[in-house]
C-alpha cells in the first residue's frame, strides 16, 4: 500500500464549544489520536440560537473560534453557518476537506444517520468518546445561574 497523505489521516470534529471545559477537552484530545490534523467545525451564533434559545450561545463565535484556535490538539477551525442541520447537510460542508475521520461522542442524537451520511463521502465515522457526566456547557450554565 502506498503512504497515506495528510488529508487521508484528517480528523474532524464540529459542534457548538460555547463554555470549553475538561469533556470539550478530552473529546478533542481523543478525536486527535486518529489522525495527524484535526479540524473543528463551530457552529455560528444564529445557529446555536436556533437550537438553545435566544441566551445562547454564552460566548461568540469570534470567541469560541479563537479559544479552540488556541489549543495545541486542534489545527484549524471552520465556522458552520446555514440553515440545514441534517446529516447530509455536514456531508457535504466536509467533503471538500478530504477528511478520513469525523469523531463524534457516543450520545450523539444522529449517530447512524452521520455514519450514513459520511460513509456516502467516504469518511469514517468514529466514537471517541463516551458521554462525560457532569461535563455539559448546559450544566456548567445552571450552575452559574445564567439563563
Amino acid at each position: 500500500m502506498g503512504e497515506e497523505t495528510a488529508a487521508n489521516r484528517l480528523v474532524v470534529v464540529t459542534g457548538v464549544f460555547d463554555l470549553l471545559h475538561i469533556g470539550h477537552l478530552r473529546f478533542l484530545e481523543a478525536a486527535r489520536r486518529l489522525g495527524d490534523r484535526l479540524t473543528v467545525g463551530v457552529e455560528s451564533d444564529e445557529r446555536v440560537r436556533r437550537w438553545k434559545g435566544p441566551s445562547r450561545p454564552i460566548q461568540t463565535e469570534d470567541d469560541r473560534l479563537a479559544l479552540l484556535a488556541a489549543l495545541r490538539v486542534v489545527d484549524e477551525v471552520f465556522l458552520i453557518d446555514g440553515e440545514r442541520i441534517d446529516p447530509e447537510f455536514y456531508a457535504h460542508l466536509l467533503q471538500p476537506l478530504g477528511a478520513r475521520y469525523i469523531a463524534v461522542t457516543a450520545d450523539d442524537p444522529f449517530l447512524e444517520r452521520k455514519r450514513d451520511a459520511m460513509s456516502a463521502i467516504g469518511v469514517e465515522l468514529r466514537v471517541v468518546t463516551p458521554r462525560i457526566e457532569n461535563y455539559s456547557t448546559s450544566r456548567l450554565v445552571k450552575l452559574l445561574g445564567l439563563p
